[in-house]
């Protein structure tokens, strides 16, 4: 236990992009608070990135498979945790310090958890329509819909030198993240097109093509197209590697993905490429994002994996009109 300070633990959001939407409000819950001693239980996917978060003072790893739930409320009730903020609307998130008996548990009342929740939080209509998803968790941590969503408290580590890319110095380096956990309906096809375009308008630039292995033959064809100057880097970097790869970025190139929003917390600009997703409800939260969106597209928050409407959308993109904003971004 932490002597002289209370200790408040944060439910973390379980993807990455959630997650790291999450940090304005965590950001801003330790301004408000300077006293308290954060902890963030967290997924081990995601565990990292709270490691990277200048407001949070020790991460607990959600231990792997059912009996985690258990073993991860035995040790937190050993913390003796009396207030909880719980961000993810899943019924296990809530369960969980229910099981750990802190006191003072917040959160939604959604998906039959009601009687786990003793602080709730109701989400108007309006606010779910209109707001940021940053803003859902500042209204859940900090009990308000406004603030600063651009200073995340984010602060990735400087890149390994076994991570270099070994480009010239006066190279301009751009990040191509071509993947997306959704799948298809979110994954952009033409990101080889709109480099080759870059690289034609700049013969500086040089790129960098990431994502997780699981990705890698994806990244692999769009370095492949790029060409000679381009490295494929998927698979080769854990979380914190990925995030200070993308440091060393000038743009970023991507999808609404998880590798967006860390790149955009990070403080590089992107140019994120949307087909059906409401931006305003999931967009980046850095000052240097721009998103390109299909026209005339009927958006909505949840885009199923399979999707033609979506995948339709994302073509309708043209790889002239990012690679213009891409150069843009580069020249001023």
């Amino acid at each position: 236990m932490v002597e002289d300070k209370e200790q408040v633990l944060i439910m973390s959001p379980n993807w990455l992009g959630d997650a790291v939407m999450a940090m304005p409000a965590v950001k801003e819950f330790r301004r408000l608070h300077p006293g308290v001693h954060t902890i963030v239980l967290a997924k081990p996917a995601v565990a990292s990135l709270w490691k990277m978060h200048d407001s949070v003072d020790d991460v607990v790893e959600l231990p792997p498979g059912n009996g985690g739930t258990f073993r991860a409320a035995r040790a937190l009730r050993d913390r003796g945790i009396f207030r909880t903020v719980i961000l993810p609307n899943s019924f296990r998130s809530a369960l969980i310090p229910f099981l750990a008996r802190i006191g003072v548990r917040r959160g939604t009342a959604s998906n039959g958890r009601s009687f786990l929740i003793t602080d709730r939080v109701e989400m108007t209509s309006g606010e779910k329509a209109n707001l940021h998803q940053s803003f859902e968790y500042m209204k859940l941590l900090c009990a308000k819909t406004e603030g600063d969503i651009f200073d995340t408290g984010f602060k990735p580590p400087a890149p390994s030198s076994a991570l270099d890319p070994e480009f010239d110095r006066d190279s301009l380096i751009i990040g191509i993240i071509p993947g997306a956990a959704r799948g298809d309906s979110k994954r952009w096809p033409y990101f080889a097109e709109a480099a080759k375009l870059v690289a034609n308008g700049n013969a500086r630039c040089r790129f960098i093509v990431a994502g997780s292995a699981g990705e890698g033959n994806l990244c692999a064809a769009v370095a492949s197209e790029i060409g000679d100057k381009a490295v494929n880097l998927a698979g080769k970097t854990n979380l914190a590697e990925f995030a200070a790869l993308l440091g060393l970025c000038h743009v970023v190139l991507c999808n609404d993905s998880g590798g967006m929003h860390l790149a955009s917390a990070a403080g590089v600009p992107v140019v994120a490429v949307y087909g059906i997703t409401d931006p305003r409800k999931t967009g980046p939260i850095g000052k240097g994002a721009s998103v390109v969106q299909a026209e005339g597209v009927r958006v909505s928050r949840d885009v199923p994996r399979s999707s033609p409407e979506a995948v339709a959308a994302l073509k309708s993109v043209p790889p002239e009109k990012v690679a213009g904003i891409a150069l843009q971004k580069l020249l001023g």
